[in-house]
């Protein structure tokens, strides 16, 4: 079998990959799985195409594969799939693939192409779903409650989601946890970013600064600082466009903004009630630049710069 796992949610290709894993018996580990950087595909390849010794699956992953860096010498190597014996599991790992070259045409000709793109930040009604599953694999208890909590808390890092869950497992020991006592034992790392967004859209800079200042000195990521502004401002603009256009009904504005929440909306009507769709749009648009900036290597003194530009919007609205 070849797989092509493509996406950025670490977490779900992780789980992915633990499951082809377990599919090996572990007395042959050593001899069965086998794990390549994408620059040794000729080698992967090799191990690929030669029969388990124990007759049993034999597990190849050849990782941080974004097809680019391959070129036709890499073409003729994946000519060889076609070799590659059944009882194989070889899994190609990418972030992301461009679909249109050659190579990935090739490649998945022989390849069952699974895709893991990371939940949207902004979509709090499918982060509760994935972690409603999470907590129902492992048997954990929560209240509605706690579970929505824990999206708001954790946002879109499935990663601390299970980390924070089997956590929260251990505490409760088969009882069921209330919102409370989850409150407790799990912090929530967007708090403070939802405070930076609301002080932006006042355009008090001064407290901006300094919430910004204290989230840096926790070596906040500063991925997920702007990941937690870019979800506000994106839930603002929404609730404004759609208000301007007419909408009128709660439970409808929640439905068009895909918010979980309907009784949220009467908190967001008065947020935007001094705000213009103009402003929103700009501000989003800058957001959007600066989290690619930071992808590109951008630092915390980029980030103060967006933030206060973004900030000064307001203030002259």
């Amino acid at each position: 079998m070849i797989v092509l796992l493509t996406g950025d949610d670490e977490y779900a290709i992780q789980e992915q990959l633990n499951q082809y894993k377990a599919e090996i018996d572990t007395q042959w580990l050593t001899l069965c799985y086998h794990r390549f950087p994408a620059d040794h595909l000729d080698q992967a390849i090799s191990v690929a195409r030669t029969r388990s010794l124990t007759g049993g699956k034999k597990l190849v992953i050849v990782e941080n594969c974004h097809l680019k860096q391959w070129g036709d010498t890499e073409l003729e190597t994946l000519q060889q799939l076609v070799q590659v014996p059944e009882f194989t599991i070889l899994v190609f790992v990418a972030t992301n693939v461009d679909k249109r070259l050659k190579i990935y045409k090739h490649l998945v000709k022989y390849a069952k192409l699974l895709e893991f793109p990371l939940i949207p930040p902004w979509r709090t009604d499918l982060i509760e779903k994935a972690i409603s599953t999470q907590v129902k694999k492992i048997k954990l208890v929560l209240s509605k409650g706690a579970v929505e909590y824990l999206a708001e808390a954790i946002g879109n890092d499935m990663t601390r989601a299970a980390t924070e869950l089997r956590k929260l497992y251990i505490y409760g020991n088969g009882r069921q946890l209330e919102l409370g006592e989850v409150k407790e034992l799990v912090p929530c790392q967007t708090q403070n970013s939802l405070q930076l967004a609301s002080a932006i859209r006042q355009g008090e800079s001064n407290q901006v600064l300094h919430l910004l200042d204290d989230l840096l000195s926790r070596s906040e990521p500063l991925m997920v600082i702007v990941a937690t502004l870019l979800t506000q401002f994106r839930t603002w603009l929404w609730v404004k466009s759609a208000i301007v256009s007419g909408v009128k009904k709660d439970s409808e504005l929640a439905q068009l903004c895909s918010i979980s929440n309907p009784n949220r909306i009467y908190y967001l009507r008065q947020e935007v009630a001094n705000t213009t769709i103009n402003t929103l749009a700009k501000a989003v648009t800058m957001m959007l630049d600066l989290e690619m900036s930071i992808k590109r290597g951008a630092e915390s003194k980029d980030l103060l710069l967006i933030i206060l530009s973004v900030s000064r919007l307001f203030k002259l609205t």
